[in-house]
């Protein structure tokens, strides 16, 4: 029998004590300042021409809504992936690893599939109703199964005031629940850092020495797009580019960026939020 998982709660943290990942903690601001990071990460990486931050956390990150209602979609460049979304009343978060989706992992039968929430619902035992928009979001930003086209996932947790859930919680075997390993990093933050979820486990890899300027940008863009539209200062744009970037990858890289309020020098203002 898989021993009951503990829980408690300091401020507006949970805390969830498991067999296989130990103590998890899961609070729904860290996720969204993790996730924004992890995001601005990996656009910054990618435009450096010299390469110096090879193992950005993310390998295609794509951000939709807002710090109050969005979601952040992490894949591996392999096929795996899993997706946080959040709304004021918590977060909900799905994941897929290739060939375990819900027809696999949760039971779906074909017959069932409808390529919405309920093709994933099983990975979110006793999902509270307010976190349904956060459902939803989530829901849009998975992938579509080519053969009967589900929407693929084949774990899930979801918070919610002081209650956490999901199908993460009943994982004591991480060969029974492929997928685990990705959301289980969203309780495993590092301050705003996000840990990379490997086949094998959930860790933060050593970064290359070369890495440390980029993180420092990183750091210090984050921390200003939380509060609010900012633009990259000169001296950063010097560390981060001190030779041109490749045209294509900086522009794409620049209208990533835009979807969370951090521009360019010289790029068109982001008009204020009406108030």
């Amino acid at each position: 029998m898989t021993p009951r998982p503990t829980e408690s709660r300091r401020n507006t943290m949970i805390e969830r004590v498991t067999r296989h990942f130990g103590r998890l903690v899961f609070d729904r601001d860290a996720i969204v300042r993790a996730a924004l990071r992890a995001y601005v990460e990996t656009h910054l990486a990618m435009v450096d021409p010299l390469q110096r931050h090879r193992l950005a956390v993310s390998f295609g990150g794509v951000w939709a809504g807002d710090l109050q209602r969005g979601a952040f979609y992490n894949d591996d460049g392999c096929g795996d992936y899993e997706v946080v979304a959040w709304t004021e009343a918590g977060v909900v978060g799905l994941a897929y690893e290739l060939g375990f989706g819900p027809i696999e992992q949760l039971g779906l039968s074909v017959d069932a599939v409808t390529g919405g929430p309920d093709d994933v619902r099983g990975a979110l035992p006793g999902l509270p109703d307010e976190l349904e928009p956060a459902l939803v979001m989530a829901v849009g930003m998975l992938g579509v199964g080519p053969e009967h086209g589900q929407r693929d996932a084949g774990v899930g947790f979801w918070l919610h005031g002081d209650r956490v859930g999901g199908m993460l919680f009943a994982v004591h075997d991480p060969t029974l629940a492929w997928g685990a390993n990705r959301l289980a990093a969203w309780g495993l933050l590092r301050g705003d850092r996000l840990p990379l979820a490997c086949s094998d486990g959930v860790k933060f890899r050593a970064d290359e020495p070369s890495a440390a300027p980029i993180h420092a940008i990183v750091d210090a863009v984050t921390a200003r797009a939380l509060a609010g539209p900012t633009e990259l200062t000169t001296d950063e744009l010097a560390t981060l580019v001190p030779k041109p970037p490749d045209p294509k990858t900086l522009a794409f890289a620049q209208q990533m960026l835009r979807k969370v309020g951090i521009t360019w020098p010289g790029s068109p203002e982001i008009p204020e939020e009406p108030t």
